[in-house]
């Protein structure tokens, strides 16, 4: 059998484990991959999150916020 491809980066060699049949890699080594995706634009739409705190909602919410600031800062520095 093929032995995974990955290497360490402190001792620069190569993992002991077997590769997965199809793959170059063992299964700590991304085999099968990350979390499977959607399409989307942002962090919670990509991949199943545990949270809801980069949501798309709580993102846009987040924008908005920033928005607000930006222009209460310039009607201060206005006066």
């Amino acid at each position: 059998m093929q032995r995974c491809k990955a290497k360490s980066k402190r001792s620069g060699e190569q993992c002991k484990n077997y590769a997965l049949k199809g793959w170059g890699v063992c299964r700590m080594h991304g085999a099968h991959g990350g979390p499977k995706t959607r399409e989307g634009h942002f962090a919670c739409k990509k991949a199943p999150c545990k949270h809801g705190l980069y949501s798309y909602a709580a993102l846009q919410d987040l924008k908005s916020c920033r928005k607000l600031i930006r222009g209460s800062k310039s009607m201060i520095d206005q006066f």
